[in-house]
């Protein structure tokens, strides 16, 4: 094992798409031509899963540094600020759940200053209403 590193990187990416593809597996694929609601998680974690694999070959191809250990708090900062935004999408509506989710998603790095986070937010949440809701339609509550 020449790369330590890029083999767990490849077992974590590997476990996460058949995780994935067994979560997907009730869902109707469809075809090319008609999609049901199985097809594009299941292309997502047939990628992840390609990306693992070759993460994995590259860790017996290529010198790499060793494991170093887990970086907990970001990700359990990550983690947070998705589940917190998923649970105040419906009750803040897109834009508060937006700014929660950069809010506790801060935490897995340096946090930002107020500048540059009040741009984050308003750029991030102003794209997503455009996107999600002016562009797909899809009725999201913006505010509460």
């Amino acid at each position: 094992m020449r790369s330590p590193q890029d083999l767990a990187a490849g077992l974590l990416l590997s476990a996460i798409a058949l995780g994935g593809f067994w979560l997907a597996r009730d869902w109707d694929v469809g075809t090319l031509a008609m999609m049901q609601a199985g097809f594009f998680p299941r292309l997502v974690c047939f990628l992840l899963l390609m990306m693992g694999l070759a993460t994995m070959m590259r860790a017996v191809t290529a010198d790499g540094p060793s494991v170093l250990g887990w970086a907990w708090r970001p990700s359990l900062a990550i983690t947070a600020a998705v589940l917190a935004f998923a649970a105040l999408l419906d009750r803040l509506g897109l834009v508060l759940a937006i700014l929660a989710l950069i809010g506790i998603g801060g935490f897995a790095g340096r946090p930002l200053r107020p500048a540059p986070f009040t741009a984050l937010w308003a750029g991030l949440a102003t794209g997503c209403v455009a996107i999600f809701s002016w562009g797909l339609g899809l009725p999201l509550q913006i505010w509460p």
